[in-house]
């Protein structure tokens, strides 16, 4: 019940939802990944342009320091004023490439080289401001740039492994983020497979529900209520299946007792004409000249044609609500076939009919009324639709646990597309009808009917005359016309 206050809806919605929840990790890789890019490309410009500023800026001390040296070398000899203002420009230019070089370099080695370059700077040109009396000691004095461009040949050196240590650091992180990504990916994707799986399934189990619903209906079944989970939309659907379902069940109840009624109505006042038709025939109520014995005759069969229709209608509407029970007893399948020809001889004879048995001996267990309708239905069927002067054959043999019966005509046959449909209530195919009287559409279904309460098997086959061939199974024994 609380996964049902979850429900979106509306159908629509529902696969929004899905599409949504679907394309949302794809989306969160695709950002992150774009994130991720423009983050490392921006730490490695960064990087580059740091590196390269650091050599060029460490590259400059080294040349300012030699200027300043060689500045310093001048003003000892020629004790140019001049020259000294020159020095002291020089001295500031170098103070801001070392506060330059400062600010970018992040190793304490580095920033104390710095710090004694301008200590060692701002000593020699202070001795140049305040020369001392000695010689020697002027001269010990600016021996000091010796060491001053050491250190900064050492730092400019360093600026150039910095760059590739740089890129080398980048590649590691590139590397990093490459895996990230890969697993980041992944793990999308398979939460994206999940979310697929999750939602079709949440999208067909309604739509596989009522799928289900609509099968029972078309097999019959009324009685099984329709239930759909899901959005509201799809609820409201499988209400009005529901609703459906009930007022076919009602028709179906009102069709069975309406052929009920009319063909209990109907036996009666054919047995009176029937009882009629018969004294008439037999001469009972008085000699017949020939023309009488003739229509005398013609009510007699087609009195008895009319009862077999009727039957039908019974038969069929006893069927569909279960009344009738089964009672098996030993069915000799031969002597079945022979009595239905002998009932059908008017008809077989007044079309001259050829036909062609091969009948075994085959003992069924089985119900001895319905597997004579089953074989009456059958042969009368083919000699409605075997043409004047045609063929039928009949066959009957058994198998290891099976009875087989057989019945081919020479007519018209029945096409492929129309195979499915003529065992069912009511349905009449398009072949023309080589008789007087229309069938009802029943006689088929009614044998299917019979056959599959007993356990066997119905089917159409191809009939090498170009007709119609009906074959019929049957179990020999009580256990398999149980199973």
């Amino acid at each position: 019940m609380a996964i049902r206050l979850f429900w979106p809806k509306s159908f629509l919605f529902l696969v929004l939802i899905g599409f949504t929840v679907i394309a949302l990790p794809l989306i969160v890789v695709l950002v992150s990944a774009e994130i991720s890019m423009t983050r490392l490309a921006l730490q490695g410009t960064k990087a580059v342009s740091n590196s390269v500023t650091v050599t060029q800026e460490s590259g400059n001390l080294v040349e300012k320091i030699l200027t300043l040296e060689r500045l310093a070398r001048q003003y000892q000899v020629l004790k140019d004023p001049q020259m000294l203002v020159n020095i002291g420009e020089k001295h500031k230019e170098l103070v801001h490439t070392l506060d330059a070089l400062n600010h970018l370099l992040y190793k304490s080695e580095e920033k104390k080289a710095l710090q004694d370059i301008l200590e060692g700077v701002n000593r020699i040109l202070e001795v140049l401001k305040n020369p001392p009396q000695e010689k020697t000691a002027l001269e010990s004095s600016l021996g000091g740039f010796a060491r001053l461009n050491q250190l900064a040949g050492k730092i400019n050196s360093d600026s150039q492994d910095l760059i590739l240590q740089e890129i080398d650091t980048m590649q590691a992180a590139s590397e990093k983020k490459q895996r990230d990504l890969i697993l980041q990916a992944v793990t999308f994707t398979l939460l994206t497979i999940l979310s697929i799986f999750v939602f079709a399934q949440l999208i067909l189990r309604p739509i596989r529900e009522m799928d289900k619903a609509i099968r029972r209906l078309g097999e019959g079944d009324y009685t099984t209520q329709v239930s759909v989970s899901g959005p509201k939309d799809l609820e409201t659907l499988g209400g009005r299946l529901d609703w459906l379902r009930e007022r076919l069940g009602d028709v179906e109840k009102e069709k069975s007792k309406f052929l009920a009624q009319v063909s209990h109505e109907l036996k009666t006042p054919l047995a009176s004409i029937r009882e009629g038709a018969e004294l008439l025939s037999d001469e009972l109520v008085g000699p017949l000249n020939d023309q009488q014995r003739e229509v005398s005759k013609i009510l007699c069969k087609n009195s008895i044609q009319l009862q077999k229709l009727i039957e039908n209608l019974l038969g069929f509407s006893t069927d569909q609500i279960r009344l009738s029970q089964m009672f098996f007893s030993k069915v000799n399948l031969e002597e079945v076939v022979e009595e239905v020809l002998e009932d059908q001889l008017p008809a077989i004879l007044k079309k001259e009919i050829h036909i062609a048995s091969d009948l075994q001996n085959v003992e069924l267990l089985g119900e001895q009324d319905k597997i004579r309708i089953i074989v009456d239905n059958l042969i009368s069927n083919a000699v409605k639709y075997t043409p004047f002067g045609g063929r039928i054959d009949l066959r009957s043999f058994a198998n290891a646990k099976t009875g087989v019966f057989e019945v081919a005509d020479s007519g018209p046959g029945i096409r492929e597309e129309e195979r499915g449909k003529i065992f069912q209530p009511f349905y009449q195919g398009e072949a023309p009808l080589n008789g007087v009287i229309k069938g009802t559409g029943l006689g088929l279904s009614i044998a299917k009917e019979y056959v599959l309460e007993q356990g066997g098997s119905i089917i159409v086959k191809n009939n090498r005359s170009g007709g119609a061939c009906f074959q019929v199974t049957l179990p020999l024994t009580t256990e398999e016309q149980k199973a």
